[in-house]
């Protein structure tokens, strides 16, 4: 089963219309799958993260984004992670006295 498909995605920065930062890109992720994204610094895995999520900062020109059977392509990102797909930091910050595991359990309760 198709957890996460990219088709044919073209994305744009806000303040560079000029210049494509992914150029049709095409990925599929099957439920129970892991997939690593990894290259050099200007190659797009943060762009192709930050238009998962709708950022404000990207623009999709073209393409689509299914999670678990729902087009996120224009959703908004509040919808996107209440679906179960969200972004972390690399690094988060620490919060002296809240585990990671705590705040993801809090998170996961608020989607129900």
């Amino acid at each position: 089963m198709e957890l996460l498909k990219i088709n044919n995605l073209y994305t744009i920065a806000e303040d560079d219309h000029d210049k494509h930062i992914l150029n049709g890109l095409d990925l599929t992720i099957n439920a129970g799958e892991i997939h690593v994204i990894m290259g050099p610094n200007g190659s797009g895995k943060s762009t192709l993260a930050n238009t998962c999520f709708s950022s404000p900062r990207y623009i999709t020109t073209e393409g689509s984004i299914i999670f678990d059977g729902n087009d996120i392509t224009n959703e908004s990102t509040d919808k996107i992670a209440k679906m179960g797909l969200f972004m972390s930091f690399q690094n988060p910050i620490d919060i002296p006295g809240i585990t990671l595991a705590h705040f993801l359990k809090t998170a996961k309760k608020g989607i129900t």
